[in-house]
């Protein structure tokens, strides 16, 4: 029997002592993976497994069992509006909570004893998750101070200037430096600056300036180093997704086009990409040079690529993800679809690029964009404060919608996933759903994916503010 500590929101765990357990902690939106790491687990051990998922969002309901919740704040929140409040908790702080809780502690302690080890399945890797340090707790990704190092910025750029075709930038030392620089940049650079700190993502700590004003304004109060580049009128904002296993091994899984807003704010993808073959090819092998590189530096696991393509084609390097993308499921979805069954999906390489430094003999990628396989998803991220009326139920899930188009004839469909229910208050910056959109044509996509913002906007109540975005981590 677990004793629940103060910063428990929601627990609902019951453990069968014939199943093996692994955790999940992380966000809700990846929690929809931890089905692919169960099999996984469950084919390679001889053994079943199943999942306990601690995660920090505030939900009418939970999709599974087992189930805990860690939100501090929530409590609070509720007596200061008298309802559920749906918030987002920094990962690293919420790495932080998990890794302090007694309750978590006192699991993982039981789980040992019973089965002797306990594997902690997570979207991203970060130093903050200190439950890797307790024996017989494994972390199946990268590590978390390796993977710190990569989503650093400044590293990538410097680590990668022989690697990939980069954008002319500077290094600043401090915002005063920046806008100083940036000022003797904009006869050389007229299409704009790029500003970012080293540690960005989502849409924080950087943007796309068109003016010097608009710099000053935005950066004279903030600290630390900022680098800026050059901002490149584009065509396309292409993404890869790859797993490196060691120095030479890079699986390529495939390329999506991003659809991008103000300059660096993630919107959703879509796939397959309508970059010419060529052009793709070419991607795959610039991810593939970069996996190297990160694999010698100790990287195993998932990774993302995110690219730009000029209106000449020229391609240009923006940032690596050292961590899942947003659309792993959607990719490993498409790999189960495409793939003859007994090939290793992506969950499957990454848990042996990370217990054994190889891939599986059999693994296999795809070489080209897919007939019969077409897929666009949408992050709908609160920009005000709003309060929902209804849930917008769940009649299937992602993995079904993918299997009933590509085997059982169904021509489209579309889903709304993750919805935070009804009666919330959701604050800015959350996410109030995600929708995802199946088809077996491109063109079917489109509508479907504004049905399902229909659906999301219709949850809110009508006196709330609605304007929506959606620079979510890819």
């Amino acid at each position: 029997m677990l004793m629940e500590d103060e910063d428990i929101l929601f627990s609902d765990i019951k453990l069968d002592p014939d199943t093996f357990y692994f955790l999940y902690i992380g966000e809700i939106k990846t929690d929809c993976l931890n089905q692919f790491f169960k099999e996984t687990l469950s084919k390679i051990h001889g053994q079943t497994f199943d999942f306990i998922s601690i995660l920090p969002d505030v939900l009418e309901s939970y999709p599974h069992k087992n189930t805990m919740v860690i939100n501090p704040m929530a409590r609070e929140l509720f007596r200061a509006k008298g309802r559920k409040v749906s918030f987002r908790i920094p990962p690293r702080t919420f790495a932080s909570l998990v890794s302090a809780s007694d309750t978590v502690n006192e699991l993982i302690r039981q789980l040992l004893d019973k089965q002797g080890h306990v594997f902690i399945h997570v979207f991203e890797s970060v130093p903050e998750l200190t439950l890797a340090l307790i024996p017989g707790v494994r972390i199946l990704g990268p590590s978390g101070h390796i993977a710190n190092i990569w989503n650093n910025k400044l590293y990538q750029l410097q680590r990668l200037k022989d690697v990939a075709p980069l954008i002319n930038y500077r290094v600043c030392q401090d915002a005063q430096d920046m806008m100083d620089t940036a000022r003797e940049l904009w006869e050389e650079w007229p299409d704009g600056i790029f500003v970012s700190q080293p540690y960005s993502a989502a849409g924080v700590n950087s943007f796309v300036a068109r003016s010097q004003e608009e710099i000053e304004t935005k950066t004279a109060h903030l600290r630390g180093k900022f680098f800026i580049s050059r901002y490149i009128p584009h065509v396309a904002d292409p993404t890869v997704l790859g797993i490196v296993a060691n120095a030479q091994d890079v699986f390529i899984a495939a390329t999506a086009d991003q659809e991008i807003y103000d300059g660096n704010k993630f919107r959703g993808s879509t796939f397959p990409s309508e970059q010419p073959e060529a052009t793709q090819q070419e991607l795959r092998e610039i991810t593939r040079r970069i996996g190297q590189v990160m694999g010698r530096g100790g990287y195993r696991g998932i990774f993302g690529c995110d690219y730009i393509v000029d209106d000449q084609g020229r391609i240009f390097f923006v940032e690596v993800n050292a961590r899942k993308q947003g659309t792993t499921m959607e990719m490993c979805c498409t790999l189960e679809n495409a793939l003859p069954p007994e090939t290793p999906g992506l969950l499957e390489l990454e848990y042996h690029a990370v217990m054994f430094d190889r891939f599986p003999d059999n693994k296999m990628e795809i070489k080209e964009a897919l007939k019969g396989i077409c897929w666009r998803t949408y992050n709908f991220k609160l920009e005000h404060e709003a309060e929902t009326e209804h849930i917008v139920p769940v009649d299937e899930d992602e993995r079904t919608l993918f299997r009933q188009i590509v085997s059982n004839g169904q021509e489209h469909g579309v889903i709304v996933v993750e919805h935070v229910g009804g009666k919330q208050a959701v604050m800015p910056g959350t996410f109030l759903g995600r929708v995802v959109a199946v088809a077996r044509d491109r063109c079917l996509l489109d509508d479907d994916i504004r049905l399902g913002i229909e659906q999301l906007n219709d949850s809110i109540r009508k006196h709330s503010q609605t304007q929506e975005s959606s620079e979510d981590d890819k």
